[in-house]
């Protein structure tokens, strides 16, 4: 996973995934299933402050 710079106080954090069963279910219903990427994404959350984002 990447490292992201948090928008409210600069400090790294590991950006959000993706939870194995929506790669599963990409793969197995591609092009449908890329959708289930978009749904079950994983929020990036910063550790130093607990500020919570979509990135």
């Amino acid at each position: 996973m990447a490292a992201v710079s948090c928008p409210k106080c600069n400090q790294m954090a590991q950006q959000g995934g993706f939870p194995a069963w929506a790669i599963i279910v990409a793969i197995c219903f591609f092009p449908v299933g890329l959708l289930a990427l978009l749904a079950g994404r994983k929020p990036t959350s910063c550790g130093s402050c607990g500020h919570v984002w979509q990135g």
